[in-house]
């Protein structure tokens, strides 16, 4: 096979009867082993979609420092009251799309101080909005089947208030943003999913809303990326998406940080008019191995 050969991957396993991820997995690395540029390899898709990427990148400008991943129910049980007991969190598990699985915790107003399994939690899961109260053992228990399983994990940051203004994803082809839409949760709300009743407008990445956002990605944090998830051999994706949520402001300007990032089947089909791009962008590829 030529080496400057390259496949685009657009399969939704669980679509087709038989065709499941391990089974595309494996079809995929055997047709890159021999030479055959994947764009993009499931070992990309695998790495840059966990939720533990957010993990490793948190040295970056666009990562939260303060960030831990739970690979195992022991070390969850360990150190999560601690994290909840010094402020709001955001629980992230590994699976779903749609904000499933996703909690903002807190401690109940008049239970601050020395936290414990006993001390009641506020919740509120991205996917409807829906608020329920928990004791932290309770949450702990019903949170363990996030970490039971293939590639299961738990992801614990601290919460950013300003999520309620909405998330910034960033449509990329290879190393160029085409596109920004700002998804605005509803009133009250947290998700920015079109399910939960969000609002989304779009912006050109040269748009003074999102221009300096753009510019400090592309140029500080998007070169230490791949690196920085352990994939510095491999090129960065040919289409892929990342979500960003607002932070403080710092003498007056917003700050940013990466929620999500997603490479795998991307949805595209409101942006058929960069077929062009797209592509350029697979030649490129091609050809830089």
């Amino acid at each position: 096979l030529c080496t400057a050969c390259g496949v685009i991957v657009r399969v939704n396993p669980g679509t087709y009867e038989g065709v499941t991820q391990s089974k595309l997995d494996q079809m995929l690395r055997d047709v890159a082993s021999k030479g055959v540029a994947m764009m993009s390899h499931p070992d990309v898709m695998i790495k840059m979609g966990a939720k533990d990427a957010l993990v490793k990148i948190k040295d970056l400008s666009c990562g939260m420092s303060d960030t831990y991943a739970y690979y195992d129910v022991e070390s969850f049980k360990s150190q999560f009251p601690q994290s909840v007991g010094s402020g709001t969190r955001v629980l992230k598990q590994n699976r779903g799309s749609q904000g499933e699985g996703i909690w903002v915790c807190s401690v109940k107003e008049g239970q601050e101080g020395e936290v414990n399994g006993s001390t009641m939690l506020c919740l509120q899961e991205a996917f409807d909005n829906h608020k329920e109260e928990k004791t932290i053992d309770e949450f702990m228990t019903f949170c363990e089947s996030y970490i039971h399983g293939e590639n299961g994990q738990l992801i614990d940051q601290r919460f950013l208030p300003r999520i309620v203004e909405g998330e910034l994803r960033v449509n990329m082809i290879y190393q160029t943003p085409t596109e920004v839409v700002h998804k605005k949760p509803a009133e009250g709300g947290i998700s920015a999913t079109l399910a939960s009743g969000a609002k989304y407008v779009s912006y050109k990445p040269e748009d003074p809303e999102v221009a300096g956002l753009i510019n400090t990605f592309v140029n500080e944090d998007l070169p230490k990326v791949m690196p920085a998830l352990g994939l510095e051999t491999a090129p960065i994706p040919l289409i892929w998406t990342v979500d960003f949520m607002l932070g403080d402001k710092v003498d007056g300007k917003d700050t940013y940080f990466v929620g999500e990032f997603n490479c795998t089947c991307v949805g595209i089909t409101q942006q058929l008019h960069l077929t062009s791009k797209v592509a350029e962008a697979a030649i490129a590829i091609c050809q830089s191995r």
